[in-house]
């Protein structure tokens, strides 16, 4: 397989994660209507960890890091191994325990002050 453009790539997860019925809830996927942000936490939940390699050839490292904060590390303690494992291996955060927590308590108190 030869190097693959972005597109391609987008194109690649889009089938792997149809594979997996990752799109269970929708009634007909139209893979152009998916988010970017739907498509790599579908990737980050479903795939494996050379798919994940993958999201890094097509998105910005933050913008990734973002999306696993917001859809992952957010529903913490369901996913709570592997917001561990992403954060050693993917966003090299030393301590990935302190940090989930303080991710929760910083969203929980802004939740707080909305109310």
């Amino acid at each position: 397989m030869g190097k693959m453009n972005s597109e391609d790539l987008h194109k690649v997860l889009i089938s792997k994660l149809e594979q997996e019925q990752a799109f269970w809830s929708y009634s007909n996927v139209d893979k152009s209507k998916i988010s970017d942000d739907e498509l790599i936490a579908k990737v980050l939940l479903h795939l494996d960890i050379d798919d994940i390699f993958k999201l890094f050839k097509i998105y910005p490292k933050r913008t990734i890091q973002n999306v696993w904060k917001d859809k992952l590390v957010a529903q913490d303690p369901l996913y709570h191994g592997l917001n561990r494992l992403y954060a050693l291996l993917f966003f090299n955060i030393k301590h990935p325990d302190k940090y989930i927590n303080d991710f929760k308590n910083k969203r929980y108190k802004s939740l707080l002050c909305k109310v």
